[in-house]
């Protein structure tokens, strides 16, 4: 007769990958949102459609978007360097589920607005609320 335990019995080698897998996550996750923080600074313009359209904030100026690619910026650096994990993996992650969220009309099929492009960024939510429930083992090139 077997028993079952409530502990799950893993690999010896499970505990000595964990860092470098969530490595591998944040440099992809960085990766991934970097050509956005990027488009800030070369692309003014789009920033200031995409403010309007998907958020409805009208007449995003230069300035404005500078300011935003700024600090987007500034975040994307705190992430990729594994600084202050609870807010930058928590700020990086919340901030892309809500634009997941107003981006709602591209990611149903069954819409005419369907773009499935978008979809891509559902992996990549899933992705960052891993890497914030595993940030306490995420310590490859990581700062404090």
């Amino acid at each position: 007769m077997s028993t079952s335990s409530s502990h799950t019995t893993y690999p010896a080698t499970y505990p000595a990958k964990l860092p470098l897998t969530l490595l591998i996550m944040r440099i992809s996750i960085a990766l991934f949102l970097l050509p956005w923080v990027i488009e800030k600074f070369t692309n003014p313009e789009t920033t200031a459609k995409i403010f309007a359209h998907f958020y409805h904030i009208e007449n995003l100026s230069v300035y404005a978007s500078y300011g935003v690619g700024g600090l987007w910026a500034l975040l994307w650096l705190a992430f990729v360097s594994g600084y202050k994990k609870r807010f930058s993996y928590g700020l990086v992650m919340g901030l892309h589920g809500l634009g997941t969220i107003f981006t709602w009309r591209q990611l149903m099929p069954f819409l005419e607005t369907h773009n499935h492009l978008f979809l891509a960024a559902l992996p990549t939510l899933g992705a960052m609320i891993a890497l914030y429930l595993l940030r306490s083992s995420d310590t490859m090139f990581s700062l404090k």
